[in-house]
């Protein structure tokens, strides 16, 4: 294997010309390999050309914003650790990029230490390609059909329900556990890792989506909100 190929591969989004150069030589000295590009359409070419491990994605940003391409991204069942970068550091906006599908956020102006160490966090969490991992069995319940390996799930009748990385790794987490409470600050570890910073918000909002989307289908009541302690995914008799 070439020394290209073993090295883990991280794209910079930002239309900051020097702030790309900047992250870029950082993490190059530190054995990764990077690519910088200055906008969503270049990131969309580069990745049909070349999965990544890692974008870094910068959330102002003129034509479209990072939060449209996270959400693009999210989608993808071979989606990429994502990592938000901010000049707006408010809890609102770091819940709505995790619950959003981002793995990490950090706000402007960024350390390149702290930086090196969160990409680094996130390709812990994400550990192994998938495509080297064992593939998962199917997880079949009330007729829907859930599949880990590709991060897709299809409802009763066979249409395929849109969820965002974080929002089927929320679903995998309860249905891993049928039927027993889960605790926020566990489904938030299941999602995000043992890096994760905590807020119950990020989940809360997570859950809401996801009961809402499977509800479009008739699985509005699969999530059970137990209050003062998390969530359970109920066993129908």
């Amino acid at each position: 294997m070439s020394e290209t190929a073993e090295r883990k591969h991280i794209v910079v989004l930002d239309d900051d010309a020097k702030l790309r150069l900047l992250i870029g030589e950082y993490l190059e000295a530190h054995d990764l390999r990077v690519s910088a590009v200055a906008s969503g359409a270049e990131l969309t070419r580069l990745l049909e050309r070349e999965p990544a491990d890692v974008v870094i994605l910068d959330v102002m940003m003129p034509v479209e914003d990072g939060i449209s391409v996270l959400k693009r991204l999210a989608l993808k069942p071979d989606a990429p650790g994502i990592l938000m970068l901010s000049a707006m550091a408010s809890d609102v906006d770091r819940i709505l990029g995790l619950e959003l599908g981002a793995d990490d956020y950090i706000a402007k102006p960024v350390n390149p230490r702290e930086l090196l160490a969160r990409v680094r966090a996130v390709l812990r969490r994400r550990g192994p390609d998938r495509s080297e991992q064992a593939v998962e069995d199917l997880i079949r319940f009330e007729g829907w059909l859930a599949d880990p390996s590709s991060y897709s799930l299809h409802a009763p009748d066979g249409s395929p329900v849109d969820l965002t990385t974080n929002e089927f790794r929320l679903l995998l987490a309860l249905l891993r556990r049928p039927g027993r409470v889960v605790s926020r600050d566990s489904l938030m570890l299941d999602v995000h890792g043992a890096d994760a910073e905590f807020y119950d918000r990020a989940v809360d909002v997570g859950i809401s989506r996801l009961r809402a989307k499977l509800g479009q289908h008739g699985g509005g009541d699969l999530i059970r909100t137990v209050r003062g302690e998390g969530y359970l995914f109920v066993r129908r008799a």
